[in-house]
Protein backbone atom coordinates (compact mmCIF):
# COMPACT_ATOMS: atom_id res chain seq x y z
CA UNK A 1 0.00 0.00 0.00
CA UNK A 2 1.32 3.40 -0.96
CA UNK A 3 0.42 6.54 0.95
CA UNK A 4 1.25 10.24 0.85
CA UNK A 5 0.77 13.30 3.04
CA UNK A 6 0.69 17.01 2.43
CA UNK A 7 -0.73 20.35 3.48
CA UNK A 8 -3.31 22.45 1.71
CA UNK A 9 -5.37 25.62 2.10
CA UNK A 10 -8.32 23.98 0.28
CA UNK A 11 -8.88 20.27 0.93
CA UNK A 12 -11.72 19.87 -1.58
CA UNK A 13 -9.66 21.25 -4.48
CA UNK A 14 -6.65 19.23 -3.39
CA UNK A 15 -8.70 16.01 -3.27
CA UNK A 16 -10.01 16.75 -6.77
CA UNK A 17 -6.47 17.27 -8.09
CA UNK A 18 -5.08 14.18 -6.35
CA UNK A 19 -7.86 11.94 -7.67
CA UNK A 20 -6.66 12.86 -11.16
CA UNK A 21 -3.01 12.13 -10.33
CA UNK A 22 -3.29 8.89 -8.30
CA UNK A 23 -5.16 5.62 -8.80
CA UNK A 24 -7.81 4.84 -6.18
CA UNK A 25 -7.06 7.62 -3.66
CA UNK A 26 -8.77 6.51 -0.45
CA UNK A 27 -8.79 6.49 3.37
CA UNK A 28 -8.42 10.24 3.61
CA UNK A 29 -7.52 11.71 6.99
CA UNK A 30 -7.55 15.50 7.47
CA UNK A 31 -6.15 17.43 10.44
CA UNK A 32 -7.75 20.26 12.31
CA UNK A 33 -6.72 23.69 10.97
CA UNK A 34 -3.22 24.90 11.81
CA UNK A 35 -2.46 28.44 13.03
CA UNK A 36 -0.73 29.20 9.74
CA UNK A 37 1.30 27.88 6.83
CA UNK A 38 4.51 27.72 8.85
CA UNK A 39 2.95 25.38 11.42
CA UNK A 40 1.38 23.28 8.65
CA UNK A 41 4.69 22.86 6.82
CA UNK A 42 6.45 21.88 10.06
CA UNK A 43 3.76 19.20 10.66
CA UNK A 44 4.18 17.93 7.09
CA UNK A 45 7.96 17.58 7.41
CA UNK A 46 7.73 15.93 10.83
CA UNK A 47 5.06 13.40 9.75
CA UNK A 48 6.79 12.64 6.43
CA UNK A 49 10.01 11.81 8.27
CA UNK A 50 8.23 9.87 11.03
CA UNK A 51 6.12 7.78 8.62
CA UNK A 52 8.72 7.61 5.80
CA UNK A 53 6.20 8.98 3.30
CA UNK A 54 6.50 11.14 0.21
CA UNK A 55 4.62 14.44 0.21
CA UNK A 56 2.23 16.02 -2.26
CA UNK A 57 2.85 19.67 -3.03
CA UNK A 58 -0.17 21.99 -3.08
CA UNK A 59 -0.89 23.68 -6.40
CA UNK A 60 -3.40 26.27 -5.25
CA UNK A 61 -2.81 29.99 -5.68
CA UNK A 62 -3.37 31.44 -2.21
CA UNK A 63 -2.51 35.04 -3.02
CA UNK A 64 -6.14 36.20 -3.20
CA UNK A 65 -7.91 34.05 -0.65
CA UNK A 66 -8.03 33.75 3.11
CA UNK A 67 -6.65 30.33 3.79
CA UNK A 68 -7.01 27.77 6.54
CA UNK A 69 -4.12 25.32 6.32
CA UNK A 70 -4.80 21.65 7.03
CA UNK A 71 -2.70 18.52 6.81
CA UNK A 72 -3.90 15.43 4.99
CA UNK A 73 -3.03 11.75 4.49
CA UNK A 74 -4.31 9.34 1.87
CA UNK A 75 -3.55 5.89 0.50
CA UNK A 76 -3.38 5.08 -3.22
CA UNK A 77 -2.52 2.44 -5.82
CA UNK A 78 0.18 4.42 -7.64
CA UNK A 79 0.54 7.51 -9.76
CA UNK A 80 -1.30 7.89 -13.04
CA UNK A 81 1.13 8.44 -15.87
Amino acid sequence: MAARIGVTPDIETTKWQIEREFHNARNWKVTQPFKGKKEAVAWEKSKADEMALKTVKQKIDVSRIRVEWRGFYFEHDGEKK
